[in-house]
């Protein structure tokens, strides 16, 4: 019994013991506070951070400590001024900063801190063509860190050792930082406006000089929201201008770019690796980037992935796969930045079907609205881009006519932009053409020429929705026509130029010569309704030749010859008006002496002229003589 008593004696003893130590160790921990002094955490934050960045900083001078649920300290009115001059505009500006600390490093007098959130900070910036700016410092342990880490890659990339001095500091890392509302000011040309982030908020975390730096942030940026996420295994070398692994997205409403890869932020400045880039609307994404290029106003849906490499003033898209407003490419891209010379797009594009109209548009813009259209076009883009492309398709459209096998190259230089179709088939036969715009000069405007041989024409009429009795069959057509104005700027007045028609044996619909001589004894006027349904004028040879100008045609050529009778036309079409004004005569066709006595015989070979009047496609036929 007394063994039992002295036992739990024993114990008893023990637990009040173990509670009396937790006592002294719990208020030991909450007397802690006590000791730790805020001009001392204050004073080493500033240092700190001085000594990373390499610039002067200053706090504010009521800190205020927070021990609850982790030990932090906030400050007030932060500034950062350069090195270079310390007088001149801060380069950061914050209204608070508050840093976590840890408590028993704060107790000894040399409290560290882990994380770092600034509290609706500015950001100015000044970019140098050097590739510096006026963060730039050359001390401090991100500069040390920086000098070291690119000495350590010299040596390793020309295989020798490693400078004994090249000795990266711990210290050199960011840390986690984390921001609130802040805003990021940049310029690269003295004068000139500054571009600005504004609602910076996201975090960037960089724990240790060789650990991966990650970045995850979103911002508004000419009034679109942006979200920026990157990271980089060795931020030290990326920010001393050498080559680092980087893997970057950008996404936004305008805009959505991916790259992943190899890339150099120094004065040469360099990038390899692959590429994504989509837009709903390049002409919106081109606007809002702020690039000096007017887009067509028709360009809507850009996507595009490839392999990229640059060089200084050079960027090349190998394995490119390109969609253009449902025109979607494979080929090569190479872009050159030129000095005093707009930049020049130069490559291959294959397409397995082709819409030029809308392609053509990617690159021109459209008019504004009114009567004084030719005045209102904008032509800049004639000056502000050089493009030399080829295409080629397996299947193209230019609005209605449809065409296969092209190859094609379109070309903006020097104020001129030129489509041309080098080969083509189309309805049966072959066709080229030119499509050309030039800003001023003897050749300003437009201009267009094409060119079909061995050309079903009756398909073609069909495809452009052309109807009427017009010479149907295989031929040859030449046209070239010109106006002073852009090609959305041209109106039917505004075209000259000529038109050539060339037709082997085919068919006039509708035209029953017979009946034409009949109703030509009785009636004054008749149209080609009257001549009946299904009938049609067989012809040996069609040849027609037209000059046009002021919204006419004039016919300075229109012969169809038959087995032995034949039609000749002139007058003048006001096609702008849909009207007609020509003369024509039906007659036997040229024949030999041998063969003159037999066709004046037949009364069917008399002479008949006849007026064309009314509109087309429903003319109406007056005759001369009975």
């Amino acid at each position: 019994m007394k063994f039992i008593i002295a036992q739990w004696s024993l114990r008893r003893a023990a637990i009040t013991g173990v509670i009396a130590l937790m006592i002294v160790v719990l208020a030991g921990f909450a007397s802690l506070p006590l000791a730790v002094s805020s001009g001392v955490v204050r004073d080493r934050l500033e240092r700190d951070i001085s000594a990373w960045v390499g610039h002067t900083i200053s706090l504010g001078d009521a800190p205020s400590l927070d021990f609850w649920p982790t030990p932090t300290i906030k400050l007030d009115k932060v500034e950062i001024r350069p090195s270079t001059f310390v007088d001149g505009d801060p380069i950061l500006r914050a209204d608070s900063i508050i840093a976590n600390f840890n408590l028993f490093s704060a107790v000894l007098g040399a409290p560290s801190f882990s994380e770092f959130k600034l509290i609706r900070p500015t950001f100015n910036v000044e970019l140098y063509p050097d590739a510096t700016s006026n963060w730039s410092s050359a001390s401090g342990d991100l500069a040390q860190g920086i000098s070291a880490a690119v000495a350590r890659d010299l040596a390793t990339q020309s295989g020798a050792e490693i400078p004994p001095d090249a000795v990266i500091p711990a210290s050199a890392a960011l840390g986690a930082v984390t921001i609130e509302d802040g805003t990021v000011r940049w310029i690269r040309d003295p004068g000139a406006q500054a571009d600005k982030l504004t609602a910076i908020n996201g975090t960037m975390a960089w724990t240790a000089p060789t650990a991966i730096a990650r970045a995850n942030i979103t911002a508004i940026f000419r009034g679109e929201q942006v979200t920026f996420t990157g990271s980089t295994a060795t931020p030290l070398l990326l920010l001393g201008g050498r080559s680092a692994p980087v893997d970057v997205k950008v996404t936004s409403a305008p805009l959505n770019l991916e790259f992943a890869g190899t890339a150099n932020l120094g004065a040469n400045f360099f990038l390899s690796g692959a590429i994504k880039l989509a837009s709903v609307s390049a002409r919106r994404a081109l606007e809002w980037s702020g690039a000096d290029i007017k887009p067509g106003e028709a360009l809507g849906a850009l996507d595009l992935s490839a392999k990229i490499i640059t060089e200084p003033n050079r960027a090349k898209l190998d394995d490119l796969i390109i969609m253009v407003d449902k025109n979607r490419g494979i080929g090569v891209l190479d872009m050159t930045w030129r000095e005093n010379e707009p930049p020049l797009i130069v490559g291959t594009l294959a397409f397995n079907s082709l819409d030029i109209a809308s392609f053509l548009q990617a690159f021109t813009p459209l008019p504004e609205p009114g009567k004084d259209i030719a005045t209102t076009i904008d032509t800049r883009f004639l000056r502000e881009i050089g493009l030399d492309l080829r295409l080629s398709a397996q299947s193209a459209r230019f609005g209605p006519v449809m065409l296969a096998n092209l190859a094609a190259a379109a070309r903006v230089e020097q104020g001129r932009a030129n489509f041309d179709v080098g080969d083509a088939t189309a309805y049966g036969g072959n066709l080229i053409g030119r499509i050309a715009l030039s800003e001023k000069g003897t050749d300003g405007g437009l201009k267009v020429q094409l060119s079909a041989r061995k050309t079903n024409l009756g398909d073609f009429y069909d495809a452009i929705g052309l109807t009427g009795p017009l010479p149907r069959g295989n031929g040859s057509l030449d046209l070239e026509l010109t106006s002073p104005y852009p090609t959305w700027a041209t109106a039917l007045t505004d075209l000259t130029g000529r038109i050539d028609l060339n037709v082997g044996a085919g068919t006039v619909p509708g035209l029953n010569l017979q009946k034409f001589r009949e109703l030509a004894k009785t009636e004054r006027f008749f149209d080609l309704d009257q001549l009946g349904e299904g009938t049609h004028f067989a012809f040996k040879s069609a040849h027609l030749q037209a000059t046009i100008a002021d919204g006419e045609a004039n016919l300075t050529v229109a012969e169809l010859v038959g087995a032995q009778q034949m039609i000749s036309l002139s007058g003048v079409i006001p096609y702008s008006r849909s009207s007609l004004a020509i003369a024509g005569s039906l007659r036997a066709k040229p024949v030999t002496n041998g063969e003159k006595a037999a066709v004046a015989a037949n009364p069917a070979h008399v002479p008949l002229r006849f007026f064309i009047g009314g509109s087309w496609p429903r003319p109406v036929i007056s005759p001369v003589t009975p």
